[in-house]
């Protein structure tokens, strides 16, 4: 609670205030970066996320929203800001601001083991391939702008990635395109995810990827976009980031 001091008639009156806490969306299933865990949103985005409510000195509270509905949520106040792996891309930018970037990742195609055998994925090998990805993504957008012109590659697009993973698991498609930590930590290291592998290189064209993730507020708010940018800048200047990078992954997915 906040005391706010109001000047009538020559007194001074105090006022309490409710600070509101700050609504982060996530969308729960995205493995390692953010799940839930005894019904309760856990992963790398969401500690980071904390983290940056710390330095922030805000109370804020995660929000459970799926992917097509999050940039929606940002624009009519459902929540303050996305928190959820989503790449700054100019489409995007259109109708949020983003803060500056807190990673960067690229992606990977995914098969079942031994079923693609090559260095690099080309539209030779996604001949007469059902191929899937999330919609409205990073990945979508690459699927189908390098080969949605390609009448032998069929894509289909998918709400949620686990969908995905398990046609790929029944066989309903050949192949699908992931961000690469979901596919390898989420995903084919998992039990229930056994017998699938990376497949090729991996793929980090900024042209479709963008330039890196961060965090989306509402485009009329440029003051908590800087009070993102700053914790930002702060916890990777405490090392804090870095704790928590190394919490969930091996290598670097920032770009230090």
């Amino acid at each position: 609670m906040k005391m706010k001091w109001l000047l009538v008639s020559g007194m001074l009156i105090s006022q309490c205030v409710i600070a509101k806490d700050l609504k982060l969306g996530v969308i729960g299933n995205f493995p390692p970066f953010d799940y839930l865990e005894n019904g309760k949103p856990a992963g790398f985005n969401i500690d980071l996320a904390k983290r940056f409510c710390d330095v922030m000195k805000e109370k804020c509270q995660f929000v459970i929203i799926k992917w097509d509905d999050l940039i929606p949520a940002v624009e009519t106040g459902k929540i303050d800001a996305i928190a959820t792996s989503m790449a700054i891309i100019p489409e995007r930018q259109k109708r949020v601001l983003f803060s500056k970037r807190y990673m960067r990742v690229g992606g990977s195609f995914v098969a079942k083991k031994k079923k693609f055998l090559t260095t690099y994925v080309t539209a030779m090998d996604l001949s007469n391939k059902t191929v899937g990805v999330q919609g409205n993504t990073i990945y979508s957008n690459y699927m189908n702008g390098k080969y949605g012109s390609n009448k032998s590659i069929k894509i289909v697009e998918y709400p949620a990635v686990d969908e995905m993973y398990t046609d790929l698991q029944s066989g309903k498609i050949d192949i699908l395109l992931d961000d690469l930590i979901s596919a390898y930590d989420g995903h084919i290291t998992q039990k229930k995810w056994s017998g699938m592998d990376l497949v090729g290189s991996p793929i980090i064209e900024p042209k479709y990827l963008g330039d890196g993730e961060g965090i989306a507020v509402n485009l009329k708010n440029p003051q908590l976009k800087q009070k993102f940018d700053q914790a930002i800048d702060a916890v990777i200047k405490d090392g804090s980031y870095r704790d928590i990078m190394n919490k969930y992954f091996i290598f670097d997915i920032y770009g230090f």
